[in-house]
């Protein structure tokens, strides 16, 4: 209960001729003061969380390296989102791009320019945060925000850890580099960015997790981008690997996933 009479300092007593809960004129005011603190506070609330298994990941230097995240609307309205990278430090040699809701943008796109309607409750699982260390070891951070384009303040932010390890020579000399696939999940097609030192012979094998092989793609350039064909394909999880002159490398993970 609030009392009726307060003291500030060396001031004197200042008495009310009623307690302000009795007030009529403060009772009508109190509504609205209530309600003025209630939206000030909601204006500090984040509508967006982010959720990751890990944010930190190693790997040898000729291996692209994917950070992934859960996006959630936590508020109660629909925001407009957009995701911007900011590349905190990059060890000598390593380039980062990102894929978002379908689409995969250059090292030089650091925000999306496209945005994804968020409801209340919806979960965007699309970010893939890559890291290609292009055969140079060291270690790279890089931050990615994810925000309401109409209150850019309201924002959160989660940050990758990328520590690429120097390979062998034997290694490197196979492959020197195999990208993630794109889009993922994917409807009726996807590809894979790949970059291939030595060889006789080279092809793309897609397996189930039971290890048959439902899909085979000769490599016929030492450095480009495969397009497979995924239309055919039932929903699930695959793996995609390179095989260079029998041997597998790079294995990476496809998700088909028909509309």
């Amino acid at each position: 209960m609030i009392p009726s009479s307060i003291q500030f300092g060396r001031w004197n007593h200042f008495k009310f001729s009623q307690p302000l809960t009795n007030n009529p004129k403060m009772k009508k005011l109190l509504p609205a003061i209530a309600a003025f603190i209630l939206v000030s506070l909601s204006s500090f609330a984040q509508s967006l969380q982010i959720t990751a298994d890990t944010t930190s990941f190693s790997g040898p230097a000729n291996i692209v390296m994917t950070g992934t995240c859960r996006v959630t609307n936590v508020g109660a309205n629909a925001i407009f989102v957009k995701v911007k990278r900011t590349v905190v430090d990059t060890a000598s040699g390593h380039v980062t791009n990102f894929c978002w809701n379908g689409a995969c943008y250059p090292a030089t796109t650091s925000e999306s320019p496209t945005y994804v309607i968020m409801n209340p409750g919806d979960v965007d699982t699309t970010l893939l945060a890559d890291l290609n260390p292009r055969g140079f070891g060291g270690t790279s951070t890089v931050t990615y925000s994810f925000y309401d384009m109409d209150n850019v303040s309201d924002e959160s932010l989660i940050t990758f850890t990328y520590r690429a390890s120097s390979v062998g020579i034997d290694e490197v000399g196979a492959l020197k580099y195999i990208s993630n696939m794109y889009p993922n999940p994917a409807d009726a097609v996807t590809h894979v960015s790949y970059a291939i030192n030595s060889g006789k012979e080279a092809r793309l094998v897609i397996s189930n997790l039971l290890g048959s092989v439902v899909k085979e793609i000769a490599i016929a350039d030492k450095q480009g981008v495969s397009t497979i064909p995924t239309s055919d394909m039932k929903t699930g999880i695959y793996i995609c690997s390179i095989i260079i002159d029998g041997k597998s490398y790079g294995s990476k993970k496809l998700i088909v996933s028909h509309r």
